[in-house]
């Protein structure tokens, strides 16, 4: 039932469990981070239970904020307490409300009188990045299926199959934080490959060649890059990142960066954990005035020196 979606297969099996059992509950709530699949999976598992896919059943009704009002508001919800009760012409009538966490209190309170009084064939799932948001009387009534953020290797495997080009995907797909969503975003950008190896250059200036020359051309290699510069701080910290660990773990299956594991153990070698450290400080330091709109030359050559002194 799920082959075609990637990652997921304790919840995945879950969900068979309950279909093959036929131990179906009234309210179930997907949480999880965003674009890691939980609406596409909904909707799968309601095309199970439906017999027939949901953009041609009449029993499956999609409830998600208007894109003027950023929020689900009662009037929607009151719609459902009118029809759930309606017979369906299948075994079930399913509402899948997205981004659950925008439904207003009026809104959550109307939905809890719902599920106080469930139908006998009504289905509500809810689909949520932050279920703290939602009345504990509401997730008190809900089976909670929690999912987490898919792994590098997933994300990387969805985008191939996408026919994404390879570096494009194994970069994206490092950036990703385990969201397909975020990953297609991040592979429109072609220039994501570049910004990375201009990473690794200036860290392999600072740390392993030392060279303050090419250090204080940090700058320039960014300077078509600066409206781009938050892929930059990203990269950077997620290398530094990775040195940390390895440096205090001797384990590359902890890197992030896989791809790059002998570039990341060499550069961690080259210098003590302490130092690591303040590295990673002038990192946060150079996002932190990044974000507060800081002269962008300015702050690139102030990392630069910075990092020099710390490593020498």
């Amino acid at each position: 039932m799920f082959e075609n979606i990637i990652g997921h297969k304790r919840e995945k099996n879950m969900l068979e469990h309950i279909i093959k059992s036929n131990n179906v509950s009234n309210a179930y709530i997907f949480s999880g981070p965003e674009g890691t699949g939980k609406s596409i999976i909904a909707k799968e598992f309601a095309s199970r239970l439906l017999g027939v896919s949901v953009d041609n059943s009449p029993d499956f009704e999609l409830i998600q904020p208007e894109k003027s009002e950023n929020s689900i508001k009662i009037d929607k919800i009151r719609a459902i307490n009118s029809s759930i009760n309606l017979n369906p012409v299948s075994d079930y009538r399913i509402y899948l409300i997205n981004d659950a966490e925008k439904m207003t209190l009026q809104a959550q309170n109307a939905l809890l009188k719902t599920l106080e009084e469930p139908s006998s064939y009504g289905i509500i799932i809810l689909v949520t990045k932050n279920e703290q948001v939602l009345l504990e009387t509401i997730r008190s009534r809900c089976l909670d299926i929690k999912f987490s953020p898919l792994s590098i290797s997933e994300v990387h495997e969805y985008l191939i199959s996408r026919k994404i080009e390879e570096e494009i995907s194994k970069v994206s797909s490092i950036l990703s934080r385990g969201s397909i969503k975020r990953a297609l975003e991040t592979s429109q950008n072609e220039e994501i490959v570049e910004i990375r190896n201009i990473v690794k250059t200036i860290l392999s200036n600072a740390i392993d060649k030392r060279d303050i020359f090419e250090l204080s051309r940090t700058s320039e290699y960014l300077k078509n890059y600066s409206s781009q510069i938050g892929f930059f701080i990203e990269f950077i910290k997620l290398y530094m990142r990775d040195m940390i660990v390895f440096g205090e773990t001797r384990n590359v299956d902890l890197i992030i960066n896989k791809d790059d594991k002998e570039f990341v153990s060499r550069l961690s070698s080259r210098v003590s954990l302490s130092k690591l450290g303040k590295l990673m400080d002038v990192v946060m330091d150079t996002e932190k005035k990044i974000n507060a709109n800081c002269n962008f030359n300015t702050t690139m050559n102030s990392m630069a020196e910075s990092f020099y002194k710390v490593v020498n």
